[in-house]
């Protein structure tokens, strides 16, 4: 068997090399079994125009071979050409008026250039004149014109049906987290997918859209658990590796987040923005000298990925090195000066170095970038108000609340009135801010340390956090 496949191995690169070379293959090769083989290839590896040439050669040499025609056809579609599809299926017909997969192939051309109706109409007929044997192959098309027609319950049903034909279609499989996520049909996936589990126990995909469906609906041990089995099935199945991670990371996890990232660094090569992630668990986990070597290796491999420095930064400044903290930060923002965490970064490093004019106009433009998120502007009414620069304040926080809405806005705008001895109204807002969230009665105490020793408030924040 060994010394069989290694002879279908030398014969596809003979053939390989033949028409990268020739252009065509060697006349003793010249079989339309060859041709096939050598389109497939392509088609495998995505190089859709090499592998429409050899049709066309293949085409020339065998005119009424109509799977030719159709392997033509399957590489124009999938570089979005069905007006260039229609006509290759024009010919096939001739040949071959009954085969079902010009059908087909011919719904989903009229579906790419906005004739669905008709689309759908081909598959009705083909429905009724086609065997059984065929249904599996037709439901698939019809999910892939519902889904272009953004009737995701249609494409839901469709797909379950096809599923519990052919439990193991990839592509079945492949499509239908799409019409779950957006019909949102979580609990009908997770029975259906524990039906195609029970029947095949080693399947990675449908383990896969399992964990992905009880995410949905908060069950997260239940989800990082089915999406631990998808790769431990596959291991070569990475984007099992990054979605438990990342599920795990939000479960705050950060150790088995940090063992899904770097596996997959290290089964599939340096990624980058994985490394972010990696660097991410590891300042969570206070280990910034090894964050810091991972993040140094991706950019070696990466030097302008801005994201690579600003965790760099981060590294630096959990252990207070706010010179080297302020470098890295500033390397990010040359490669991207509209990103309110970097100005946000820089910031605070120019505060710890006492360069207040900087930071003052670092934290504007953090609170600018990120306007619509209420924690920015509250730390930039923070800094202003500890410099009682209160004019200032007062300007940014009619600007904050235009913008967004917080209860950290509302803590700062608490600490602004008390400052201005409004006491009343200064109560009232706090208040809200803690009926809104006293978690972040912390934004009152930076601007005011001693604020607690008020028994009336400090009674207040007691009965709210209570």
């Amino acid at each position: 068997m060994l010394k069989k496949t290694t002879k279908q191995d030398q014969t596809l690169n003979k053939l390989i090399a033949d028409f990268e070379v020739l252009g065509n293959i060697s006349p003793q090769l010249r079989t339309e079994k060859s041709y096939v083989k050598l389109i497939q290839y392509y088609e495998k590896h995505r190089v859709f125009e090499k592998a429409i040439e050899v049709s066309e050669i293949a085409i020339h040499n065998y005119p009424y071979r109509v799977d030719l025609y159709l392997l033509k056809a399957k590489s124009l579609l999938s570089l979005g050409k069905p007006n260039e599809v229609l006509d290759v299926l024009f010919t096939a017909h001739q040949i071959a008026p009954y085969e079902t997969e010009i059908q087909l192939i011919k719904a989903k051309a009229f579906c790419l250039i906005g004739r669905s109706l008709e689309a759908l109409q081909i598959i009705d007929e083909v429905k009724y004149f086609s065997h059984k044997t065929e249904r599996l192959e037709i439901l698939l098309v019809e999910a892939f014109i519902q889904g272009s027609m953004k009737d995701y319950d249609k494409m839901f049903f469709i797909l379950q049906e096809a599923l519990r034909i052919n439990p193991n279609n990839l592509e079945a499989l492949e499509q239908i987290w799409v019409s779950v996520e957006i019909s949102k049909r979580f609990e009908e996936s997770i029975k259906l997918h524990k039906e195609l589990i029970d029947q095949n126990p080693y399947s990675s995909l449908a383990w896969y859209n399992l964990g992905h469906a009880y995410s949905c609906i908060g069950e997260y041990k239940e989800a990082v658990d089915a999406l631990e089995y998808s790769y431990l099935i596959n291991p070569k199945f990475e984007q099992g590796y990054l979605d438990a991670g990342e599920l795990f990371m939000q479960m705050h996890d950060y150790n088995k987040a940090l063992q899904c990232f770097l596996d997959v660094n290290e089964i599939f090569g340096i990624d980058p923005d994985v490394t972010v992630q990696i660097a991410e668990c590891f300042i969570k986990l206070d280990r910034h000298q090894e964050a810091k070597y991972h993040l140094l290796r991706a950019i070696d491999i990466e030097p302008y990925n801005e994201e690579l420095y600003f965790y760099l930064g981060e590294c630096y400044a959990r252990e207070e090195n706010w010179d080297k903290a302020l470098r890295y930060y500033l390397e990010s923002l040359e490669l991207d000066d509209y990103r309110e965490e970097f100005h946000f970064g820089i910031a605070i490093a120019y505060e710890k170095l006492g360069q207040l004019k900087k930071s003052e106009t670092h934290y504007r433009k953090a609170a600018s970038c990120g306007c619509e998120l209420s924690y920015y502007w509250a730390k930039y009414i923070t800094f202003l108000l500890q410099q009682r620069n209160l004019e200032k304040a007062e300007k940014v926080i009619q600007r904050a609340e235009k913008k967004s809405f917080g209860a950290d806005i509302l803590f700062t705008k608490s600490a602004y009135k008390f400052i201005l001895n409004e006491e009343d109204e200064a109560m009232d807002i706090l208040r809200e801010a803690l009926e809104e969230d006293p978690k972040q009665i912390n934004f009152l105490k930076d601007i005011l340390p001693n604020i607690l020793l008020d028994k009336n408030i400090n009674a207040m924040v007691k009965y709210y956090k209570n």
